[in-house]
């Protein structure tokens, strides 16, 4: 206001009023241009620390959570604008007032465009990725203890489901007490929206083992040592037919595998020597075939619940380079039932298989065997066709602990036929679970299983067995 409004000439300060009325028009323009503009700044660089937070830990609420906090930051932002109008006079009061409408007005609408952006924006191809590695320890009959490092690369689009699994690329070594020793790398990528997945592995490898001939002798037989060198690798390429609301789904794709393998060492004038057996020299083992998963499974590492079922079929023939001829399948099916008693869910876990060699001669090192049943040696009871199943009752117990009981049956025959008059091996077993990683139930694994009604006196039967390693035994 003019402070010599009564003692001077009303005219000039009428003029004098008009100029500063002007001038404070143009000011609050000014000041409602900056202040747009500061909101506008300061709402994109919130959206986009808010986007990076996201994208770290909850990927698939990215579009709504921006939303809310965007139009929060607006709310503030119109709050903190209203407390600082300033008012020169009663006769701007309408035009100021007018003014804040039409800016608040525009900061909806651009918060409004803002939102909508950051919900359509495609970050398909974007990722995030990681490196990690660590040391581990086992210990198995056959091989005392080991000790090895795994260093695995992972990386996954930035918006991905977390039910679904990162691509990955492992190297992994390991050494043991008896002279064992392996490095390997192992891969497992996705394409196109998790449509279709390429893994296998690749590596060489120098394992002694025990040979323990082939067929129903083996279990009355003491272990004659040998020594493979082996060079080995596997392709698969798989496409997912069908989506299931838990677990990988339906899938069904094609595979390669192939290995060279050189007897290093064995006993002088021994049954693997003499006994004329398939490989006892080594040779080249390549085969393509096709395979069928089905996968309902709750959690990869520990299941509690659903199903895992695979069907593979290989054929191995001179046409691919192989030294040898004939035909690999094989059987794999898991389920898991969650059984709810005393206020807790206690897990039974079933698992069957079945390997069957056909249409030639396979080398004695690619013979199945009663290996998956605990307490069983690898190689024991080797033939051209294997039937197993076992059964695991899992109790878990303060929240990281998990305490087992199983039982496993099997047998192996020369023929599918001669299955039903084979003798049968059991085996019973238990053990306890330390989930280091309760979320993902990524664990530690003691076992101890033990053969029943091995012949009496087998070297090699009726003998409680140690194993320490990661992950369930199925």
């Amino acid at each position: 206001m003019c402070r010599d409004f009564w003692n001077t000439d009303k005219s000039v300060c009428a003029t004098k009023y008009r100029f500063h009325a002007v001038a404070q028009t143009l000011l609050s323009v000014q000041i409602a241009k900056f202040n747009f503009i500061h909101n506008l700044i300061a709402k994109k660089t919130e959206q986009m620390n808010f986007l990076l937070k996201i994208a770290q830990e909850v990927p698939c609420a990215s579009g709504v959570r921006t939303q809310v906090r965007t139009s929060r930051s607006i709310m503030r932002k119109l709050a903190f604008a209203l407390q600082h109008v300033i008012v020169l006079s009663p006769r701007l009061l309408c035009r100021q007032v007018l003014s804040f409408l039409v800016l608040f007005v525009v900061l909806l609408c651009a918060a409004e465009n803002s939102a909508s952006a950051a919900d359509t924006t495609d970050y398909s191809g974007k990722y995030i990725s990681g490196t990690r590695w660590a040391p581990f320890v086992s210990f198995a009959p056959e091989t005392s203890l080991v000790v090895g490092a795994q260093a695995t690369h992972f990386w996954r689009p930035l918006l991905q489901d977390e039910s679904e699994r990162p691509s990955s690329i492992a190297l992994v070594g390991l050494l043991s007490l008896r002279g064992q020793w392996r490095i390997m790398a192992q891969y497992d990528t996705y394409f196109d929206n998790f449509r279709w997945r390429l893994f296998g592995n690749v590596g060489f490898e120098r394992f002694p083992l025990d040979f323990f001939g082939i067929g129903s002798s083996s279990s009355v037989a003491a272990g004659e040592r040998f020594t493979p060198e082996t060079w080995r690798g596997e392709i698969n390429v798989a496409y997912r037919l069908l989506q299931t609301p838990v677990g990988a789904g339906l899938s069904g794709g094609v595979r390669y595998e192939g290995r060279a393998d050189r007897i290093a060492d064995h006993v002088a004038q021994g049954r693997l020597e003499t006994g004329g057996f398939t490989g006892a020299n080594g040779g080249f083992t390549s085969g393509a075939g096709v395979f069928l998963v089905l996968d309902t499974r709750d959690n990869v590492f520990s299941s509690w619940s659903g199903a895992y079922v695979e069907a593979r079929s290989t054929l191995f023939t001179p046409s691919l380079g192989s030294s040898f001829s004939f035909a690999k399948h094989n059987l794999d099916a898991r389920y898991f039932v969650p059984i709810s008693l005393f206020s807790m869910t206690h897990i039974l876990a079933l698992q069957g298989g079945l390997t069957a060699i056909t249409g030639g001669d396979a080398p004695f090192y690619a013979l199945p065997s009663l290996s998956s049943l605990r307490g069983i040696l690898i190689g024991q009871f080797a033939n051209t066709t294997a039937v197993f199943a076992q059964a695991e009752y899992r109790v878990p117990f303060l929240e990281i602990f998990e305490a087992v009981a199983f039982v496993g049956a099997g047998t192996t025959a020369a023929r599918p036929e001669d299955l039903g008059t084979a003798r049968v091996q059991t085996i019973v077993g238990g053990g306890v679970r330390f989930f280091f990683d309760p979320n993902e139930r990524i664990g530690i694994r003691i076992d101890i299983g033990v053969p029943v009604g091995f012949p009496t006196g087998s070297p090699t039967g009726n003998v409680p067995r140690f194993y320490l390693t990661f992950g369930e035994a199925f």
